[in-house]
């Protein structure tokens, strides 16, 4: 394992996307100020494809999806109003907003289409629109079975084979070489919550939190040689948490994610 790149902010980091083009989508967002701002990183070469980029609307706005290469944002209407509004498309290559749709409200892409709806007085009003352009294809009207239908076929069609992501080690595990290691690494160790793992051609990846004083908790993460049972890295992801973090690491393709101190992202390529 060698570490590719990182990523650190004075921000927090709030999302971690991939597009299907490998590149790194993180959104972080001052907590003071309330803004979000976006980040771009090629994963394959650690280069920065843009930096700190936010939208007129410095707030209330998140993303929906990635979809070829374009971000699909959403307003909040108000503050305190979970629900999203608006369609605004962002082309990573470009760097520039390619259309904007403030009445409709995202629901999923597919197709090179983008399924949304206006909402009625009672009802919900459904399209879909060019991916690329915004442009009116068709029309559903109020045909939720259609949407549905066309929105779990699109779900479907999704292919998450590229990552892998930490489940919960449980006294079950059938690896015993897993179980082993695991159980080595915790032993005589006093740990709170749950040890969360996976494994990649025999490389073993878990974290698990140790008490410090009294609400304090240290998160590590380490890597085992599933062959040699030598630990091959060691991080402190969070070294004063206040509380017991999930999904701490993950997988994609060759690289493997880590979040550390809610602020930084350090990237190991697996060679």
């Amino acid at each position: 394992m060698k570490k590719h790149f990182t990523y650190k902010s004075d921000k927090q980091i709030w999302r971690i996307l991939i597009s299907d083009s490998d590149k790194l989508i993180l959104e972080t967002r001052d907590l003071d100020t309330k803004e979000v701002f976006f980040n771009c990183y090629y994963i394959e070469n650690g280069e920065n494809i843009f930096c700190d980029f936010q939208l007129d609307e410095k707030c209330w706005v998140g993303i929906e999806e990635i979809y070829k290469d374009i971000i699909f944002f959403h307003y909040f209407p108000k503050p305190d109003m979970p629900h999203h509004k608006g369609i605004i498309a962002f082309d990573i290559a470009s760097q520039n907003i390619l259309w904007t749709n403030n009445e409709s409200s995202f629901l999923f892409a597919s197709d090179e289409k983008v399924y949304g709806f206006k909402q009625g007085f009672e009802e919900r009003y459904f399209s879909a629109l060019n991916y690329l352009d915004g442009e009116l294809i068709e029309e559903f009207d109020s045909d939720h079975k259609k949407i549905n239908a066309l929105q779990k076929s699109a779900e479907n069609e999704k292919d998450w084979s590229s990552y892998l992501y930490p489940k919960v080690f449980s006294n079950d595990e059938i690896d015993s070489r897993i179980a082993e290691a695991i159980r080595r690494q915790i032993n005589n160790t006093s740990v709170e919550g749950e040890v969360e793992y996976n494994s990649k051609n025999d490389l073993l990846f878990f974290n698990f939190h140790t008490k410090v004083l009294e609400n304090s908790f240290v998160n590590k993460f380490l890597a085992v040689d599933l062959n040699s049972n030598k630990v091959i890295l060691t991080e402190v992801l969070n070294a004063n948490a206040q509380a017991l973090f999930t999904d701490s690491f993950f997988v994609y393709k060759k690289h493997l994610f880590l979040l550390r101190e809610k602020n930084e992202v350090i990237v190991y390529k697996l060679e």
